[in-house]
């Protein structure tokens, strides 16, 4: 039995998930360097200093580390060298130690962040966030439009300005083409009228002709009709042909 699954070791993001106490013995957290890609380590104390984590993690040099514990609010909070850390009243389970300077402090949604890098990814930006696919982060622009972090990219934090990042759900966009133009929309279902308002310069003298799939016919859509423009249905492809054309 290794050390990380035995017995007498209590997990405590476990315990805090089961909201029970601490059980005596030893205590696995979890912990980072210089990023978010947390290990298990065990401590021996339920009110271990700063100095003792940082051991725990095999680091060395404890003066040249700054260790932060991340709160139920997702705050990094400093943990100085002698400071305790009441793993029992703080329900801390999570820590992250950075080895180099300056640190980098910024808002991400109500939460205080602190980076120890010149440019944070979009990723440790989600991650830090606790968001999925339907989510996306924003750096907050005061007085203009905030600035969507594109997947897979970096954020300069020394730039001027970068201080706070938002989270929003991303909107989903649906298209279609009529006459060979395509179109796109947030809503995934269109009227007729709604379409033919979309295209600049409809002729009023033209109905709108939905293109069949396979050997399904060419159809006209009124003006009252909803079409669904989910990808599931295909590729939506529209024509603007003289009335009186279908029937």
């Amino acid at each position: 039995m290794s050390i990380i699954e035995s017995h007498d070791i209590d997990d405590v993001e476990l315990a805090v998930q089961q909201d029970r106490p601490l059980r005596p013995g030893r205590y696995r957290v979890s912990f980072a360097l210089d990023g978010v890609d947390y290990s298990p380590i065990i401590l021996d104390d339920p009110v271990p200093l700063g100095r003792q984590i940082l051991k725990a993690a095999a680091l060395k040099d404890i003066d040249g580390h700054s260790l932060f514990v991340i709160t139920q609010e997702s705050d990094f909070e400093d943990v100085r060298a002698d400071e305790e850390v009441d793993l029992r009243d703080r329900l801390a389970y999570r820590f992250i130690a950075f080895s180099t300077d300056p640190l980098y402090r910024l808002k991400l949604d109500d939460s205080r962040i602190v980076w120890g890098q010149p440019s944070i990814p979009e990723s440790v930006l989600r991650s830090l966030a606790g968001i999925g696919d339907d989510k996306a982060v924003f750096l907050e622009v005061r007085g203009g439009t905030d600035k969507l972090i594109e997947v897979g990219t970096q954020v300069d934090l020394t730039a001027e300005g970068v201080e706070r990042f938002i989270t929003a759900k991303t909107k989903t966009s649906y298209f279609f083409f009529v006459n060979g133009q395509r179109y796109e929309t947030e809503k995934k279902k269109l009227t007729g009228a709604q379409i033919k308002a979309m295209v600049p310069g409809w002729d009023e003298t033209h109905d709108l002709a939905l293109e069949g799939h396979g050997d399904e016919p060419d159809r006209t859509i009124s003006d009252d009709e909803s079409i669904s423009l989910d990808p599931k249905h295909g590729v939506r492809r529209f024509s603007s042909v003289p009335k009186a054309n279908f029937g």
